[in-house]
């Protein structure tokens, strides 16, 4: 099958959007190639299609859990079979699903970068028939990129189990040192970059230097009635601002990766669905998320990277209507920020003392290595020695970025059980024991596969059908595990610490003073780019973004705040009152859409009829409910 039949069978379209097509035919003539395309631009088509199209699997690593079940899930329903290996599977059902990727016809399989560091997944990766290897979110292998992950430094281990396959690098921000820095550290046989344009035509950047963010927030929702993305600097925020809104009677919730699972995958859907019309979010939300109707983006705190504000902002407008990314700044956030990065990187002699209260806490014996995860409450750590959470939490990320440990964050890793007897001997069990045997009855039609793999299972469903409480569900499970009817694997919400090398000295650390300085410098440099975005108000604010990415354009967007105050000044007093009022009394008795006022005022060039429009938007003199606009009520 040619690539846009694949397109069409699987995903229903009939042509293909920005370079997919020239990406896909890359990777079929079995070039290394880094295709840089916007957020929304429809990156995993990029990889699907070829491995599709050709005898093998493609292997896909990716750094979130919640993408990777995303996308296997999405996969699936289009009956294309596909695994991913994430960290609450146990070694036999990962043995299993590795196995099915060697001889069970699996076209992908998704994976963490950490996954690669084990012997045992080499080795089943080496015996399988790969025709690509795909990296997501590439940027991560960049010390130079806004989200470095050091394990994506260890990519390269797979192009040694197999030097023949071509090797397909995605992400939506990449500057120019890091282009540089994922061919290099990917190993690719000659640099071939694949890019489009970062420019979005239809998107409204504005930044508002205001005190009274929340007054702010009310007025853009009720002028801009849509589905919305709120996003917080942290957790706390999303409770706070959530219930602001629903105070003020706004359909809202909110999105962190302290929720679990089904508290996550359930609020998407809801805002999926508009049974949710504003999502309060972190950084967390947004990965995958293709929601076309996203018409308001609003930044209520300062973000880290132009990279990450250009990605979050980026989820709005998908379908090419005019849509808004908003960021309220001021100069209290600025000094927040500043603040922030000194806790973010402790001195030397702070590392150290944290490290050497970490492993006396284990008790990890000096030159010892354990291959096994310590369970780990950040809270009791900084309690028994006195520490500030914030700056312990950013000591263990920098001890991550040195390779000397890992963190595990609270993963909601859900229960899991395994009948360990056969068929027969249960049976005789039930018949022996009559007080088990309806539950066991309910486990059996409820969950499939439990005599050969762990299986993930809700004791809070197992309650509501047995017309328990879920205390009592537990109570009889745990007292089938010790019976060894079954193994019962109660759910994990604790973090873990993985030591990636052997306890040291704390004198002898591996850990350089001046890469530490490096660092904070360059995150300095990050923040610094986004005050500057936030406070230069002499060029168009596309343009800025574009420069940024090393992007040069010379047509500003003319829909941006300084493009929209411009035009005011481009257009003049007499003309511009005139078309105003004409605009204002057709939209007094109905709501109209651009192409309706358009062709009521036929006489008035597109292009000026559409910056007055914006003006009268921006200062508050009309409003939008979806794609029409009427009289601000």
């Amino acid at each position: 099958m040619e690539a846009k039949d694949i397109l069409i069978k699987y995903w229903g379209h009939t042509a293909f959007r920005l370079n997919q097509e020239e990406i896909i035919q890359q990777v079929i003539n079995s070039n290394d190639t880094l295709a840089l395309l916007p957020t929304g631009g429809g990156k995993s088509i990029c990889f699907q299609i070829p491995a599709i199209m050709q005898e093998g699997i493609c292997i896909v690593i990716s750094p979130l859990i919640a993408l990777m079940t995303d996308q296997v899930k999405h996969l699936k329903s289009k009956g294309i079979k596909s695994v991913a290996i994430t960290s609450g599977m146990y070694k036999s059902e990962i043995d299993t699903a590795l196995t099915n990727c060697i001889y069970g016809g699996v076209k992908f399989l998704y994976l963490s970068p950490e996954r690669l560091q084990n012997i045992f997944v080499k080795q089943k990766i080496k015996e399988m028939n790969v025709n690509l290897i795909t990296v997501d979110e590439a940027h991560c292998i960049s010390e130079w990129g806004h989200d470095f992950r050091p394990a994506y430094r260890h990519i390269t281990q797979l192009r040694e189990l197999h030097p023949n396959v071509p090797v397909l690098a995605l992400t939506a921000t990449a500057t120019s040192e890091v282009i540089i820095d994922i061919q290099e550290n990917l190993n690719f046989k000659r640099n071939n970059l694949m890019q489009s344009s970062f420019f979005r035509k239809n998107l409204s950047y504005v930044v508002s230097n205001v005190e009274d963010k929340n007054k702010t927030l009310l007025r853009l929702l009720n002028k801009i009635k849509s589905s919305v993305i709120i996003y917080v600097s942290n957790r706390k925020s999303c409770k706070i601002i959530t219930n602001f809104l629903l105070n003020n009677h706004i359909s809202a919730n909110y999105y962190h990766g302290g929720l679990n699972a089904d508290q996550r995958d359930k609020r998407q859907k809801n805002w999926t669905n508009n049974n949710t019309r504003v999502m309060v979010a972190t950084n967390a939300f947004g990965m995958g998320i293709d929601k076309s109707d996203v018409r308001l983006v609003v930044h209520l705190d300062l973000p880290d990277t132009i990279e990450a504000y250009f990605q979050q902002a980026g989820r709005a407008g998908r379908d090419g209507k005019i849509a808004y990314a908003f960021l309220l700044a001021n100069t209290s956030d600025i000094k927040k920020k500043m603040d922030l990065l000194e806790m973010r990187y402790p001195n030397l002699d702070e590392i150290k003392t944290m490290y050497q209260h970490l492993v006396n806490h284990l008790q990890i014996a000096e030159n010892s290595l354990s291959i096994e995860p310590f369970s780990f409450d950040l809270h009791k750590f900084c309690n028994r020695y006195e520490l500030n959470n914030f700056k312990t939490y950013n000591i263990l990320k920098y001890l991550e970025k040195e390779e000397i440990l890992r963190l595990a964050e609270a993963l909601h890793t859900p229960s899991k059980i395994k009948i360990k007897v056969s068929n027969p001997e249960l049976y005789q069990f039930q018949i022996a024991h009559k007080f088990y045997d309806t539950f066991l009855k309910l486990l059996l039609r409820s969950y499939e596969g439990l005599f050969n793999n762990f299986v993930a299972i809700s004791e809070y469903t197992l309650a509501e059908r047995a017309n328990k409480t879920a205390d009592e569900v537990i109570t009889i499970l745990t007292k089938l595990h010790h019976l060894e009817i079954l193994e019962y694997v109660p759910k994990n919400e604790n973090a873990h610490i993985t030591f990636l090398t052997a306890r040291k000295d704390v004198n002898n650390l591996p850990i350089s003073e001046q890469k530490l300085k490096e660092r904070k410098a360059l995150e300095k440099d990050k923040i610094q780019a986004i005050i500057d975005y936030t406070e230069d108000e002499s060029l168009c604010r596309s343009l800025q973004l574009l420069l940024y990415f090393g992007e040069k354009q010379n047509d500003r967007c003319g829909i941006c705040d300084i493009c929209v105050k411009t035009n005011r000044k481009e257009i003049a007093e007499i003309e511009f009152k005139l078309i105003s009022e004409k605009i204002k009394m057709f939209l007094e008795d109905k709501e109209h859409t651009l192409d309706e006022i358009s062709a009521k005022l036929n006489n008035i060039h597109e292009p000026k009829l559409i910056k007055i429009i914006q003006y009268l938007f921006d200062n508050d003199i009309i409003e939008k409910f979806g794609n029409k606009y009427r009289i601000l009520s």
